[in-house]
């Protein structure tokens, strides 16, 4: 699993990414949205944000990788408590709604 940028995306972006990576961030931060999910299944990204501590867009990068690694599933959207915004909810897969 590894940070990603797209191919179209800048320079910059794919530097990002890589830093991310090599510095351990990207582990970290996909480490504690797992646990936030683990510990409360059903919140959004930026409610994890929020309760985690982390500036809101870390999990929305995050949350997917996990996804595609097979470790959490989107439940049904709702609208969330912190944007008002309808969004995705998180599960851990164990947990899936």
């Amino acid at each position: 699993m590894t940070a990603r940028a797209r191919s179209r995306d800048p320079i910059t972006s794919h530097i990002a990414a890589q830093e991310s990576e090599t510095s351990g961030r990207a582990t970290s931060q996909r480490q504690i949205c797992l646990i936030e999910v683990w510990k409360q299944p059903g919140r959004t990204a930026a409610e994890i944000a929020v309760t985690a501590g982390m500036q809101r867009h870390v999990p929305s990068r995050r949350l997917p990788e996990l996804r595609a690694s097979g470790q959490v599933v989107n439940g049904p959207e709702r609208e969330c408590n912190v944007t008002g915004h309808l969004s995705m909810t998180w599960y851990p897969v164990q947990e899936a709604k």
